[in-house]
């Protein structure tokens, strides 16, 4: 059986592989179809409005300071506690997925290297929300 959270999305999780050995076509099929969900309003079948540009660039943000200082798992760990913050403060929203999934991938990074493929992954799914969003 497909995982499935409280909205809705059956399309898994990242592969631990995907963090721990190599980035593949398949991260990137699964980037791809993350970030179209991210993106699409459901408010009116799920009631949750799709995943806003900022509520996601917030957090990709964060990666992308602590890639720019160096990898420390200190701070690396300390990244879902806010993203669970934000979760917190609008239910409403898609974070409830990026939530499950990234804290489920971040689960998986124990190293420098395990590091840089978390963020390649994170940038495709960011990528493919852009390029889904119905922002201007």
């Amino acid at each position: 059986m497909p995982y499935q959270n409280k909205s809705g999305w059956t399309g898994g999780y990242i592969p631990s592989s995907e963090i721990k050995k190599e980035v593949t076509e398949a991260t990137v099929a699964f980037a791809e179809k993350f970030g179209e969900h991210l993106a699409k309003d459901d408010s009116f079948n799920k009631g949750l409005k799709p995943l806003t540009s900022s509520q996601l660039r917030r957090f990709y943000g964060e990666v992308k300071r602590q890639q720019i200082n160096g990898y420390n798992q200190s701070d690396f760990v300390l990244l879902k506690p806010k993203l669970a913050y934000a979760v917190g403060r609008d239910k409403g929203s898609k974070i409830v997925d990026l939530y499950d999934v990234m804290s489920k991938a971040m689960s998986h990074v124990e190293s420098k290297d395990d590091f840089n493929r978390f963020v390649k992954v994170f940038e495709a799914i960011v990528a493919f929300h852009k390029a889904n969003s119905k922002e201007k």
